[in-house]
């Protein structure tokens, strides 16, 4: 690739990092501006608030769907049920306590993305700068590992809480409907993999800082 593309591309890559991030900003602050007027909307219009939150379909008493099939080729299948289903629960609700609890979660996953674009940002402005080996980034790849393992596993965490707590208040549902699951695993195995990362960065540039005072 010639360094006139590099260039560009690293351009465009800086670009759209920027934009991520303010726009992440911008709905952190609209969940915000929305939970607080929500008291007012909500009692003086009663207007309903829509939430969501993750769910397991079928947990509990009944954790099996059947499955069925039709023309020649189901006579070969005997019995076919789905084990459980994830899915997401949407909610029109007057409830304030509810809003607020489903809308306190999706605001600590916005936090968390925007440290982490931030992070990225950080990154990108010093390949443009021409500085890609500072030392400054190599800490910045370590926040980074970090920061994707602390949403990798409070994010959800959070999710499963905030799920937890608005079933608690509805009433009896059928088919059964439990909290989503907790935890990502290839969140969590890609923070990991940006930790080994940043190890290998900063001992590169341990290397690079012994040849340069030997010479």
């Amino acid at each position: 690739m010639s360094p006139k593309k590099k260039d560009r591309l690293i351009v465009w890559v800086s670009a759209g990092l920027d934009g991520l991030f303010w726009l992440v900003i911008l709905a952190c602050v609209a969940v915000v501006a929305l939970t607080a007027t929500s008291p007012w909307l909500l009692g003086r219009w009663e207007s309903r608030g829509l939430i969501s939150v993750p769910v397991r379909i079928g947990a509990g008493e009944t954790p099996q769907f059947d499955v069925g099939f039709a023309g020649q080729s189901a006579e070969s299948i005997r019995a076919a049920y789905v084990d459980e289903a994830q899915g997401t629960l949407y909610l029109e609700t007057t409830s304030l306590s509810v809003v607020a609890i489903a809308n306190a979660a999706k605001l600590l996953t916005g936090i968390g993305l925007a440290y982490i674009l931030w992070l990225l940002r950080a990154i990108v402005k010093k390949v443009k700068d021409g500085e890609p080996f500072a030392e400054e980034s190599g800490r910045h790849l370590r926040r980074l590992g970090f920061g994707v393992l602390a949403v990798g596993l409070l994010v959800p965490l959070a999710q499963f809480l905030a799920s937890r707590e608005i079933l608690h208040r509805l009433p009896a549902m059928s088919p059964a409907i439990n909290p989503g699951p907790i935890f990502d695993n290839q969140v969590i195995l890609t923070s990991l993999l940006i930790l080994v990362l940043a190890q290998v960065w900063s001992y590169g540039l341990e290397l690079q800082r012994d040849r340069d005072l030997t010479i």
